[in-house]
């Protein structure tokens, strides 16, 4: 049998040859090196790596699938407020599209003349902005003593309105040709209605603003009037009749627009001071005036107290059970339950 062992002086023969071809290739590789470097030669790059096809894809689906994302969360942004809108317009109180393109459609126009008249190279001051602002804010808004409504409230700012069903105004013709005139009497808390010759002919006891919310003094005009006034607080008033920017006649604040949700709390204050600058009146009297006292209806609102002997027309008590609860005593609505 043959002996395949290596002797020991073989192994270092052949350990010796790996050495030999090691040093060999070292000074193969050296060699050439100087070769390249006299002729000019660049050492030559390594082939690119491969990378797989699979990758590529997976890669370019994620970063795809990130952009989708990305547009389908602005679309269904996008979907969302616009359904908001639908919603808003749908279920919004009625009146206040209207109330809002009253509020903005001055401005519109003002903006308009204004560029108008910088085109046309004539001079024209900038557009000026106006509203006007109702109270509704009290203790409560509704029958069932809830939270405050707001001060503030658009209005109508356009010459010549008067009422309309859905808080908006319309325009009129029937101006400056009132033979009432109407005095408020802030420290008494009294409102009086003189003829053409200055007589009394009706006195009415009123609410006007509180100490930090005064009405404002002076001289002015009826000049808006609505039958339903939306109020910024989710509130409404009756009979509103609008004598200045921020400054009305109307009824007690009502929680809906519904003659049965009547603030209890705010008749109750009639005769004292408790609105954000409005002069509040019972249904009975805010109406007459509505009725009777036309646009250019002048108004007065003197810091005097009344002259002596003005008694203003009785202000009925509220019942107070839950049949009456949030009905005005002086209202005229046959679904009034006092006037059952």
């Amino acid at each position: 049998m043959p002996d395949n062992r290596i002797s020991e002086n073989d192994a270092f023969d052949l350990l010796n040859s790996e050495f030999s071809n090691f040093a060999l290739e070292k000074e193969n590789a050296r060699n050439l090196e100087a070769l390249r470097k006299r002729n000019g030669q660049q050492q030559p790059q390594k082939a690119p790596a491969v990378v797989d096809e699979e990758d590529i894809d997976e890669d370019d689906e994620d970063d795809s699938g990130g952009r989708g994302c990305v547009g389908t969360f602005f679309r269904i942004l996008i979907i969302l407020l616009l359904a908001g809108a639908v919603a808003w317009i749908i279920f919004m109180p009625q009146g206040s599209l209207g109330e809002l393109w009253d509020k903005f459609s001055p401005n519109l126009s003002a903006a308009y003349s204004w560029a108008a008249g910088l085109l046309g190279g004539e001079k024209s001051s900038a557009p000026s902005q106006s509203s006007d602002k109702d109270d509704g804010k009290d203790d409560s808004h509704n029958a069932g003593a809830t939270t405050a409504a707001s001060s503030e409230s658009t209005a109508q700012t356009t010459a010549a309105p008067v009422s309309s069903e859905n808080g908006g105004a319309v325009e009129s013709t029937d101006t400056d040709n009132s033979s009432y005139s109407i005095t408020v009497y802030r420290p008494s808390q009294i409102v009086i209605v003189y003829d053409s010759a200055g007589n009394p002919v009706k006195v009415f006891s009123c609410s006007s603003g509180k100490a930090a919310t005064p009405t404002k003094l002076g001289d002015y005009a009826i000049r808006a009037k609505y039958r339903w006034r939306f109020m910024v607080g989710n509130c409404y008033t009756q009979y509103a009749s609008s004598f200045s920017s921020g400054y009305l006649f109307h009824s007690i604040p009502y929680n809906k627009k519904n003659a049965g949700t009547m603030s209890n709390a705010s008749y109750d204050k009639l005769g004292n001071p408790a609105s954000s600058g409005c002069i509040r009146l019972c249904f009975r009297d805010t109406k007459w005036i509505y009725d009777n006292c036309p646009i250019g209806t002048k108004v007065r609102v003197v810091d005097e107290n009344a002259p002596a002997g003005s008694v203003p027309e009785i202000i009925p008590e509220r019942i107070k059970d839950s049949a009456h609860n949030g009905w005005d005593p002086t209202d005229d609505s046959p679904d009034s339950p006092y006037n059952q």
